[in-house]
């Protein structure tokens, strides 16, 4: 029989922390010996080679399935080594677990997941009985009830986002573009949330061109998808009575509705899911459908670098060169109230506290909210907090491998790495960019995004 280090291993977006460490804490109280990464993991280990052994060292999974979750590519790859497991036959098996809006998870389709909706506190005890029951393997019963002292997640993060003047400003321009005709990318470095911005754009687009003429889709996230699953996926988002089995086939179906005489637009959330020529494909019917219909169809897409690598590979035979191309704003004093406090309750933050979490934190998302967790739990010194999370670290997962450090630690001791562009000749500095490690100054300049990036990744890398 196995012995098992952990019993559950717990897979969820970080912009989820909260709602995931309250599960966390409750399967805990249940006698359970739980994995979840802020809780194991400490400053300078390789977080990459960490969670892959923290996974099969666990006896099942819970994966914490969001429309973010469905967006975030490391979840994605959680989720691969969670079916290659459970593949193997050894008795591994992972629990889906849903809560606000149901995600665009292909797998759900003949997974039971167990649906936590607003996470309101009878919701919450309930749905929390049939995890329980769900990690047992066996069935709720019909009055499911769990009657123990149960630590409640804050309610508030399933609540739709408001955008803030600056987000709603960026999503104005964006349609600048899109009703002039031309298409659009929407570029995110690593760590950016895009769901707000998606919903944000399709709202407005419905509103411009009607509903029914408003397609969104979102490539299914499994790298095991063959090509006809993966654009029968898209048929299905797009509406298509016609089953379909190919790309050209859903292209045709796109087509077909733009010579009917429909304006179509269409969002494409996700891009950097599924097989790489299964993007390959899709990126290619697309460019058809833009030259083919300049005036009639309408695009924006959101994604990052391997998004990007479309326009710039290969030149002008590139499939997506015809984009313009649109990166997403650093976040600033506004995001930080409208974006995060929301989140966090009855937690108040003075102005000049939050420019000290900018500033210390370089503007970085995923830094921002762990500066912001750390002030919340009553931490004075919330920087040497964060400095001595294992968040820092994981920062810098992608170049721990010796071949990059001679480079790495050159280029650590530099200011400025050339002019900006989303796409630097240089692959480390192009690596480096898309990692959100660097970002352009108001000089056109690629830079460290803050000191503390720089102190971490020296004291990492032994410069």
């Amino acid at each position: 029989m196995t012995a098992y280090q952990y019993d559950i291993f717990i897979s969820y977006r970080f912009t989820q922390h909260d709602w995931a460490e309250a599960l966390a804490h409750n399967l805990v109280a249940q006698g359970y010996k739980v994995f979840i990464d802020a809780w194991e993991l400490y400053g300078g280990q390789n977080f990459t080679q960490a969670i892959e052994q923290a996974l099969r060292s666990s006896r099942c999974a819970i994966l914490i399935a969001t429309p973010e979750a469905a967006d975030s590519g490391w979840v994605q790859h959680e989720y691969e080594l969670m079916f290659n497991l459970k593949q193997k036959g050894t008795g591994f098996f992972f629990v889906p677990v849903v809560w606000g809006k149901f995600p665009d998870f292909p797998f759900l389709d003949i997974v039971h997941a167990v649906d936590f909706g607003d996470s309101n506190e009878t919701r919450y005890r309930e749905a929390f009985q049939r995890l329980l029951c769900a990690l047992q393997q066996k069935p709720p019963g019909a009055a499911p009830r769990f009657n123990g002292l149960l630590k409640l997640p804050p309610t508030a993060s399933a609540a739709p986002i408001k955008l803030a003047q600056k987000q709603r400003s960026f999503v104005e321009d964006i349609f600048t573009y899109v009703d002039g005709g031309m298409p659009v990318m929407v570029l995110a470095q690593e760590g950016f949330n895009t769901q707000h911005y998606a919903q944000a754009l399709k709202e407005k687009a419905e509103s411009r061109y009607g509903e029914n003429n408003v397609l969104h889709i979102f490539p299914p996230a499994s790298l095991k998808a063959s090509s006809d699953q993966y654009f029968a996926r898209l048929g299905k988002q797009c509406g298509f009575a016609a089953d379909i089995a190919s790309s050209w086939e859903w292209s045709e179906a796109m087509e077909q509705r733009l010579l009917d005489g429909d304006e179509l637009f269409l969002l494409v959330t996700g891009f950097e899911n599924g097989a790489e020529d299964a993007r390959r494909d899709l990126a290619g019917e697309l460019r058809g459908l833009i030259e083919a219909h300049p005036l009639e169809f309408r695009l924006v897409m959101i994604g990052g670098e391997r998004l990007a690598a479309m326009k710039y590979e290969h030149g002008a035979m590139s499939f997506l060169n015809k984009l313009e191309e649109v990166p997403l704003p650093s976040v600033c004093m506004e995001d930080v109230r409208a974006l995060y406090l929301a989140r966090q309750g009855e937690l108040t933050v003075s102005d000049t506290v939050l420019q000290e979490v900018l500033a210390f934190s370089g503007q970085h998302p995923r830094l921002v909210e762990a500066c912001l967790r750390a002030i919340e739990r009553g931490q004075d010194d919330w920087q040497a907090s964060v400095e001595a999370s294992n968040l820092p670290g994981q920062l810098f997962a992608r170049f721990q491998d010796g071949k990059d450090q001679t480079s790495l630690c050159s280029y650590l001791q530099q200011v400025e790495l050339g002019r900006y562009s989303t796409w630097p000749q240089d692959t480390l500095i192009r690596r480096l960019y898309w990692q959100n490690l660097l970002v352009g100054n108001t000089k056109g300049r690629l830079v460290w995004r803050c000191e503390l990036i720089t102190r971490i990744g020296k004291e990492l890398l032994g410069c």
